[in-house]
């Protein structure tokens, strides 16, 4: 099964998590502060982690925005995060997707809903079985195994949610990806509470900006978003 990172605060939480998932065959390591998941992050591979935000020294929204931003290293990037909570305003919700999590489980969750989010968590970021094509749209081009976007001989390591944003957009383009679809796409099961899409997006344009200069991501207000170059932007 999976190796998984649990970084909680919350010993009876963290001890309830293990009495659950091990015996599912999950190999699972424990941080209970935000600079000792740094440490395993860097020492171990990890298959997914399981991230409180309210956490000693370094809070959740740092580890994650660090895992997201690359700060640790490309192969970091990749690996899905699950925060859990019990902050359930919207601002925090939205907050954590913009920091980079996958998903945001609210507390007190039941252990189905756990196991039923770290299923899909794992599932998205299992390699490809068999090769798969580089998908292209003029001349940018997204590459399914390493998640690296490469624009005019530039390349940016992706996240994986905003790698599956991005194929979504580009293997439809120059069509309109309607709202729901990408919803449905990123959240098979059941989207989650707020709307996490903004964010994503919101933070997938900062940096496509910041690396391209252009996001190449145009809202189609009231249907969805398309991938568009900035020569093909309506002015």
């Amino acid at each position: 099964m999976a190796h998984i990172l649990v970084v909680e605060d919350d010993m009876d939480i963290a001890q309830g998590i293990a009495e659950f998932l091990e015996p599912k065959g999950h190999e699972l390591d424990f941080a209970y502060t935000g600079k000792q998941a740094l440490i395993l992050l860097e020492q171990n591979r990890y298959q997914l982690v399981l991230l409180d935000i309210n956490l000693p020294f370094v809070n959740g929204y740092d580890v994650c925005r660090q895992l997201s931003d690359n700060a640790l290293g490309q192969h970091l990037a990749k690996i899905p995060v699950i925060m859990m909570s019990s902050r359930s305003h919207e601002q925090d919700i939205l907050q954590g997707f913009a920091s980079g999590a996958w998903d945001y489980l609210k507390k007190p969750f039941s252990f189905a809903e756990l196991t039923a989010r770290i299923d899909v968590g794992l599932m998205k970021s299992m390699p490809p079985t068999t090769p798969t094509d580089v998908i292209t749209f003029d001349n940018v081009a997204l590459d399914p195994e390493t998640l690296l976007l490469t624009y005019q001989n530039t390349s940016l390591q992706l996240h994986n949610i905003g790698y599956e944003i991005l194929k979504l957009l580009i293997s439809q383009a120059p069509g309109v990806v309607k709202t729901q679809t990408l919803h449905a796409h990123l959240w098979p099961d059941e989207t989650p509470d707020s709307d996490p899409l903004r964010a994503h997006i919101y933070k997938l344009r900062k940096q496509l900006k910041a690396h391209f200069d252009e996001d190449f991501i145009e809202t189609i207000k009231g249907v969805g978003y398309k991938f568009t170059l900035a020569r093909n932007h309506v002015v």
